[in-house]
Formats: structure tokens, C-alpha cells, sequence
């Protein structure tokens, strides 16, 4: 009787394994999300330094015609 109650009691090794392998599965995913991040975060960052700053156009040239009062 005393060593089906230890039995119990404790964790056999294949739960072990299984319990490692999700935790390293979970690291290894939150990895690749913040990697992504970084990437994405730095893309956007490169894309706006191409995006061509334009002054904008005095009221005076405007094509919108201008209302007289």
C-alpha cells in the first residue's frame, strides 16, 4: 500500500517531459512574437523616412474657390 499512495502522489517523468516541452514551446513563441515586433516596429519606422514631406499650399494658390462676403 505505501507505494501506490507515493505513486500518487508524485509526477512521473512523461508529465515532466510534457510540461517542459510546453514551457519551451511558449518561450519559443513568445520569441518569435516579439521578434516580429521589432521587425515590424522597424519597418514602419523606415517607411515613414520614405514617405516625401510636401509643404503645404498657401491659401492664396488653393484651387478651392474662395467664398466673397
Amino acid at each position: 500500500m505505501p507505494s501506490s499512495s507515493v505513486q500518487n502522489s508524485s509526477v512521473d517523468f512523461t508529465t515532466r517531459v510534457i510540461v517542459a516541452i510546453g514551457v519551451l514551446t511558449g518561450l519559443s513563441c513568445l520569441a518569435v512574437v516579439d521578434i516580429g515586433g521589432f521587425i515590424t516596429a522597424t519597418a514602419v519606422k523606415e517607411g515613414i523616412k520614405q514617405v516625401p514631406v510636401e509643404a503645404p499650399i498657401p491659401m492664396e494658390d488653393s484651387q478651392a474657390p474662395s467664398l466673397r462676403l
